[in-house]
């Protein structure tokens, strides 16, 4: 791997953010790099995009009870619903959008 490769990764997963809301799965397909390559790279998307974008997160989403993770800060799948304890979760997605 070059030392170029991340910044390289990075734009790309902006540019992708950019387009649609993707999970980290998702992203992970379109770029061909793994899942945890895609995780380490998300919090430099997220404060580079803060400069002159919004990084949003749509939050997990228990597919048992409903319940909606909002206050949480990890950007990866929670393990289990504090509310039904069902490992059930909808992962997290997220979208840069063009306006502050």
């Amino acid at each position: 791997m070059n030392d170029d490769h991340p910044s390289t990764l990075r734009q790309r997963i902006l540019e992708l953010l950019l387009e649609e809301t993707l999970t980290v799965r998702d992203l992970s397909k379109a770029l061909g790099a793994s899942e945890r390559e895609v995780l380490h790279h998300l919090p430099y998307v997220a404060r580079s995009a803060a400069h002159s974008r919004r990084f949003l997160i749509i939050p997990a989403l228990c597919l048992n009870c409903g319940f909606e993770f909002k206050k949480r800060d990890r950007l990866t799948t929670p393990g289990k619903c504090p509310l039904c304890r069902s490992p059930r979760i909808s992962p997290p997605a997220f979208h840069v959008s063009s306006s502050s």
